[in-house]
């Protein structure tokens, strides 16, 4: 009976150690060899980089104020098209014409002080030559002379200035081109360097794209892109990276996520497009690095 027992109990031992067996046996054999490093496929899609984009203009300028002063007339809205030289802001000049004035009074007053001393100069000269005035009177008459030769310089300067100041209140366009964004309306108040409308040449676009720092590495000039704008489903246009800049900062261009563009720095791409037709100023886009 006993052996019996002990016959049982081993046939029970060997059936549990074939089982263990059985059970770690693919376990040893998908472990990886220490001595083999661990490759891992790299694919097209893990390689690809995104980032979004702006359509910008390489030529725009700011239509900024050099005084303070109220906004009394825009004369041309937003996507209206300007020349160079066009007037486009006009600020209250009222003070600034009256002290124009004042100054051009001043000085046709010293202008006038001025070449009567000329002449009485000239005439104390002929005096003096024929023994008719002293020395001391044709000195004295040289001296009135400069003196007032110094105010109508003066006054002339003051006019000049005046009327340079006069000019600043009539804000005109430095470029061809379109105004793409008003910053104040009429009524409002402008400060020294405060813009008032964007004008930017449609003829020069360009695509400013952000990068994030970490994918940098994976772009190069010349290299292949597509874009994408939700304005155009479907619709796919191509060109290349032009310039990559060397700064990094944070991003500029919002998205939907706030911390795509808050958390992480940026380098901005510059990309030509084969095409920009369709494309206005300030659309965005969204860029695809091709390899």
């Amino acid at each position: 009976m006993k052996r019996s027992t002990n016959l049982f109990i081993l046939v029970i031992l060997i059936g549990a150690a074939i089982a263990v067996t059985a059970y770690l046996w693919p376990v040893k054999e998908t472990k990886p060899d220490k001595d083999k490093p661990l490759m891992k496929e790299i694919t097209t899609s893990s390689k690809t980089k995104f980032a979004k984009g702006v359509v910008k203009s390489l030529d725009e300028a700011e239509i900024s104020s050099k005084v303070v002063g109220l906004i009394r007339g825009i004369k041309a809205a937003e996507n209206e098209s300007v020349e160079k030289g066009q007037s486009l802001v006009i600020l209250d000049d009222r003070e600034a014409r009256a002290q124009s004035k004042e100054a051009e009074a001043s000085w046709a007053k010293a202008k006038a002080n001025y070449e009567k001393a000329a002449i009485d100069y000239e005439r104390y000269e002929r005096l003096y030559k024929r023994d008719a005035i002293t020395l001391n009177e044709l000195q004295d008459s040289e001296t009135k002379l400069k003196f007032l030769k110094g105010e109508y310089n003066e006054a002339e300067a003051r006019l000049e200035y005046a009327r340079a100041m006069l000019q600043n209140y009539t804000l005109t366009s430095p470029i061809k081109g379109i105004v793409t964004r008003k910053y104040l309306e009429v009524g409002e108040i402008t400060k020294q360097g405060t813009p008032v409308l964007l004008v930017a040449n449609p003829e020069a676009l360009r695509i400013k794209a952000e990068l994030d720092e970490t994918d940098v590495g994976g772009v190069f000039d010349g290299q292949k892109v597509e874009v994408l704008v939700d304005a155009f489903p479907g619709r796919i246009f191509k060109g290349f990276v032009e310039k990559i800049s060397k700064d990094v900062k944070r991003k500029a261009v919002r998205t939907f996520d706030p911390v795509n563009w808050m958390d992480i720095n940026s380098q901005e791409i510059t990309i030509m497009l084969d095409s920009f037709e369709g494309l206005k100023i300030g659309m965005t886009v969204d860029v695809k690095f091709l390899y």
